[in-house]
């Protein structure tokens, strides 16, 4: 069996060239008390309209039916934080989220690690390895949390102490077994409710969010034709982290921001921000067919677009 430390001071230049900003290693294994919460939380509906959630949950805690038994997992945070888009989107009478700004990070993080892949193949031709980036029903954020990533905060993301929360989670899950000496990151939540106060639609409680609440889900996942107040949102929602004193004043007073120019603000935004809300289908498609936002077909982009033009109206910000 194979030392973490070992194999991660051997794979660490690999994995910083890939432009990975931070790692650890983890074993794979959902803890009791996270596999108790999920079912719970499914249990008492609040995945919201997100039916494909509660399906193969025995792959989601149990890595049933993957194909091999994972033993390990490699956990890698990559920052998507652009500093401009502060500034960028103060001219905006819209919000965007952070992550749905550039392009779609499913494909950027899968490009970085395929050297770090290929290199674990070659180096270990007899266990197997598969990427994860939100593209299997698994814990990501269980998993990096264990491998030492952050700590699960109020709001339910992950906190590095470094770097903050605006950061992408993938995991490489292998049969290869690793001993792994435990990191186990202190919530540094405190008496903190900065997240909890302001979200505006009451969707979260201390470490729990009622998804059928939250804007993002509104957004992103509800598809009926009328959906609750999204206070300005188009595509997702960061209120919950723009109010976190780790991403406002530890993280940004560091100038802290991800180095990958494919996960910036692409040009629309900085060039004429308001010629969003006007997007035909053709337009919608030319510029986002790429981002993570392509989810929403472009009947809900419109429905949210008129929900922003209400609210901004509404609050004078046009």
């Amino acid at each position: 069996m194979i030392e973490s430390k070992e194999l991660i001071s051997e794979l660490s230049p690999l994995i910083e060239e890939c432009g990975f900003d931070f790692y650890g290693i983890s074993e794979a294994v959902i803890p009791e008390t996270d596999r108790k919460n999920i079912l719970t939380w499914v249990q008492e509906g609040k995945h919201g309209k997100m039916d494909w959630y509660p399906k193969n949950m025995d792959l989601r805690l149990h890595f049933k039916n993957l194909g091999f038994e994972p033993k390990s997992v490699i956990a890698l945070g990559t920052l998507y934080n652009d500093l401009d888009y502060d500034t960028i989107s103060k001219t905006m009478s819209f919000r965007f989220s952070r992550y749905a700004i550039g392009e779609d990070y499913h494909r950027v993080l899968r490009r970085m690690a395929n050297p770090l892949l290929q290199e674990l193949r070659k180096k270990f031709p007899s266990n197997q390895f598969r990427q994860g980036v939100d593209s299997l029903p698994i814990s990501e954020k269980v998993l990096a949390r264990e491998a030492g990533l952050g700590w699960q905060a109020k709001n339910t993301n992950l906190i590095h102490p470094e770097f903050g929360s605006y950061f992408f989670i993938s995991v490489i899950l292998t049969d290869l077994p690793i001993s792994v000496a435990k990191i186990s990151v202190k919530d540094r939540c405190g008496t903190c409710n900065a997240c909890i106060d302001a979200c505006p639609t009451n969707a979260l409680a201390p470490y729990q969010i009622d998804a059928g609440k939250c804007i993002s889900h509104h957004t992103l996942e509800d598809r009926s034709e009328k959906i609750p107040n999204t206070f300005g949102w188009i595509a997702g929602c960061d209120i919950c982290q723009d109010v976190c004193p780790w991403n406002q004043v530890k993280a940004r007073k560091k100038g802290i921001q991800t180095g990958r120019e494919e996960l910036k603000s692409r040009p629309i935004f900085k060039e004429s921000p308001e010629s969003i809300l006007d997007l035909d289908q053709d337009g919608f498609e030319s510029i986002f067919g790429d981002s993570a936002i392509s989810r929403m077909n472009f009947k809900m982009f419109r429905r949210n677009v008129e929900l922003a033009k209400e609210w901004a109206l509404e609050n004078k910000t046009f």
